[in-house]
């Protein structure tokens, strides 16, 4: 009798996991190490919270330097300068959208489940708004509310001009109020603009990029895998080329994390690296040091520093022209330093670490209350709660604005920025009430959402208990041409 090798109960839920590949030629499954995926999530939506920071209260680091004729801080040295000029949160979020999106379709294609594939993806299409959706609007509706009892008012009487731009002004009357909830939520999936936190202007954008990359998938589905290298290829060419508004920050960014997302179960390349230990280390330190320097592009004043005028000369002949070159070059850049995480084992292990992948766990409800926080906790700590001494604004008897001498309007008396010390004790503070409040969010908000989903996925969908569509198998007549 033939011996069978008994299976302990660990061993028989790790074989039965939905990841478990059913063929052994696909190898090195990556959707079994994907953390690091989660902890490059998290440094993400942290390097968005330091880039709001940086543009309300020190928008010189923007620049290579503070004026023309003046050396430069540590701080906007390149790559130092990475974490305060921001750009690089938004671009590795689209990255990762597409990386994910297509791991689990593309996994079951390769294995010759087609049906399963398609199946995937249509699922997932119809997730990914209520999943993006549901959320959101509870941040608006939170929001929203604040609004009404004030909350932004300190924001919009501080001497920091970002928070006066960001935070709303209440309209005359609470009807009128009422109404613009409703229309910002139609905004904020059609034009991506939300008058009570503009951060979520970025949801509508990566919301499109799923679909691309879901309809890409599709379209590719039974396409021999060195072809769709060749279409990914042409796809991130094609938006290389379109000088639309962040097609760089989304599309392309899509398109490439579907590209490594498919490169994951390609044994053959996973085995050259891992034959060439010496070479993967050089090319992965090579990229990641160019990456770095690409993204500490300025996103102003690139003239007042040779290394970045050069950069911007370049521009011209890299770019299409009329385009943000700054997020042009963040996005090459980010490209560059995702690749070398990618061939790097050691990399990932560091991104899989406890305090990345929490942080990354916590990364779309940061994303979410950071900015009404910013504009009304962190306001009241540097401004105070009342939001007074105020001189108002600067009008006469007729409430006509009084210019001065140059011919410009004169600015209200704006309420300054407390002592240094203060400042230096509270943006710590808020930072840990962010991810304190973003914690309980996870917990609690985000369950709810997954739940409302579901729900909406039962009631529509077909029911489990029929039998699955099988795929049509038409014969073509033969005919003459």
């Amino acid at each position: 009798m033939e011996y069978i090798q008994p299976q302990h109960l660990y061993s028989r839920l790790l074989d039965n996991v939905p990841w478990k590949s059913a063929d052994p030629s696909v190898k090195g499954d990556p959707r079994k190490s994907v953390k690091w995926i989660d902890g490059l999530r998290g440094i993400a939506s942290f390097l968005v919270v330091l880039t709001h920071l940086a543009r309300a209260w020190d928008y010189d680091l923007f620049a290579p330097r503070d004026d023309v004729d003046i050396a430069p801080r540590i701080l906007q040295w390149p790559v130092l300068r990475i974490p305060w000029q921001g750009r690089l949160g938004v671009t590795i979020f689209a990255f990762l959208t597409g990386y994910v999106c297509a791991l689990k379709p593309l996994k079951q294609s390769r294995n010759g489940d087609f049906l399963g594939s398609f199946t995937s993806v249509a699922k997932s299409a119809f997730r990914r708004p209520p999943r993006l959706i549901f959320p959101a609007t509870i941040a608006l509706i939170i929001s929203w509310i604040m609004a009404q009892f004030g909350a932004f008012v300190v924001a919009n009487r501080s001497d920091c001009w970002w928070c006066r731009y960001a935070a709303v002004d209440l309209a005359p009357t609470f009807w009128d109020e009422f109404v613009r909830l409703f229309k910002t939520f139609l905004e904020v999936w059609t034009t991506g603009y939300m008058a009570y936190d503009d951060h979520q202007w970025a949801l509508l954008p990566l919301l499109k990029a799923s679909m691309l990359v879901y309809v890409l998938i599709c379209a590719t589905m039974f396409v021999k895998f060195r072809f769709r290298l060749a279409i990914y290829l042409g796809m991130y060419l094609y938006f290389h080329q379109d000088p639309a508004k962040d097609t760089e920050t989304f599309q392309m960014q899509a398109v490439y994390g579907m590209f490594l997302s498919d490169l994951a179960y390609e044994k053959g390349f996973k085995e050259f690296v891992e034959r060439h230990s010496w070479g993967r280390k050089i090319v992965a330190l090579t990229l990641l040091s160019i990456g770095l320097f690409i993204c500490s592009y300025p996103g102003e004043h690139p003239e007042w520093a040779t290394w970045s005028n050069y950069m911007y000369q370049a521009a011209h002949y890299i770019f299409p022209p009329e385009v943000n070159i700054g997020k042009r070059y963040s996005a090459l850049g980010v490209d560059l330093i995702i690749f070398a995480i990618y061939i790097s084992p050691s990399t990932k292990e560091f991104l899989s670490s406890s305090l990345l992948l929490w942080l990354g766990k916590q990364s779309f409800a940061v994303y979410l209350v950071h900015g009404t926080l910013l504009r009304t906790v962190l306001c009241w700590m540097l401004y105070g709660i009342t939001g007074q001494p105020w001189d108002g604004d600067i009008v006469d008897d007729k409430g006509n604005p009084i210019y001065g001498d140059d011919g410009e309007p004169l600015h209200p008396h704006w309420i300054p920025l407390r002592a240094p010390w203060v400042v230096a004790i509270s943006i710590p503070a808020w930072i840990a009430l962010v991810y304190l409040i973003a914690s309980m969010w996870t917990k609690y908000v985000d369950p709810f959402c997954a739940r409302m989903a579901q729900k909406l996925e039962k009631l529509m969908f077909e029911e489990d208990d029929q039998a699955p569509p099988q795929l049509p198998m038409t014969s073509v007549p033969m005919t003459t041409a």
